[in-house]
């Protein structure tokens, strides 16, 4: 039996997708993007069943996270097809993206990494806005 997904496959769909990517260790690569809210870090990682897209960190806590954010970060999960924040084991925010790698396809890679650029540009762009103005004063 032919394993799910193999590295060298996988690195040649993120090429033809545009994705600058480099390895991190056997099963990891590290794909980086320009994005209008600034660069965007993926790691990808996957097993023989699956492949996770994660954006580490997505927004750093100081591993305090507020309750505030908590219940923001599960009021977007609800509202978003695929793509999910969590918590790292230090408290901060990842955006991250589960595919099952039985029959995964190169469109349907790209689909969920288009997903998740699009909501990173446009949860980073929320964050920033609502972030306290500093006074001039």
């Amino acid at each position: 039996m032919r394993p799910m997904l193999d590295g060298e496959t996988l690195v040649r769909w993120l090429d033809a997708m545009g994705w600058s990517v480099s390895p991190r260790g056997r099963r990891t690569f590290r794909c980086v993007r320009s994005t209008e809210e600034g660069a965007l870090d993926v790691y990808l990682r996957w097993t023989d069943n699956w492949l996770v897209a994660s954006i580490v960190p997505f927004l750093t806590t100081g591993g305090s996270p507020s309750f505030e954010l908590s219940r923001w970060l599960l009021r977007q999960n609800r509202d978003m097809r695929q793509i999910k924040f969590a918590y790292d084991e230090d408290g901060d925010v990842v955006l991250s993206v589960e595919l099952p790698t039985e029959s995964l396809d190169p469109g349907e890679l790209h689909t969920a990494l288009e997903q998740l650029e699009r909501e990173a540009v446009r949860q980073r762009a929320t964050l920033r806005g609502a972030r306290p103005s500093e006074s001039t004063t």
